[in-house]
């Protein structure tokens, strides 16, 4: 630090890492015609958290179906443990907003809604361990020809 301060050549002790840039994606043409997903990492899974994700450092990930039901209160929750989970326990929507994307699909803002939504958690989660989520969540996007992803991140 008094290198630094005094403008003399230095080198840090915590060399900083290089992060990986991804492009931003181009614009959906069409939002009408375009089918959403919805992901998060507030940690909303269905009560009792079938696929057992950690609440912090997570390493697991889980995926449900909403194409036929909504979320509410005591059959989903939060289990992350980065922040209060009252108001998401009481009303998943706040992190995981299946109603007010059902509102404007209704509404015709958007083509259709995947049937799924992805959540984990993101508190302490590695960026490996997020890249390796990732790479196992993109093959059902793919698969269903999702056009655009909306990421909750709390």
């Amino acid at each position: 630090l008094l290198k630094k301060l005094n403008g003399q050549p230095y080198v840090s002790e915590l060399p900083m890492p290089k992060l990986d840039r991804v492009p931003i994606a181009p614009a959906i043409k069409d939002l009408s015609k375009a089918k959403i997903a919805l992901l998060n990492t507030g940690g909303i899974v269905p009560v009792d958290n079938p696929d057992r994700i950690q609440s912090a450092s997570a390493t697991r990930w889980g995926r449900y179906d909403v194409s036929n039901r909504d979320l509410k209160g005591g059959e989903f929750k939060t289990i992350h443990a980065g922040f209060d989970p009252a108001a998401a326990d009481a009303d998943p929507n706040v992190i995981t907003p299946v109603d007010a994307l059902k509102a404007l699909l209704k509404e015709g803002v958007f083509g259709s809604l995947h049937p799924y939504f992805y959540t984990t958690v993101g508190t302490g989660t590695t960026q490996a361990e997020a890249q390796r989520m990732a790479k196992e969540i993109i093959p059902y996007l793919q698969q269903d020809h999702v056009d655009g992803v909306i990421m909750v991140s709390t």
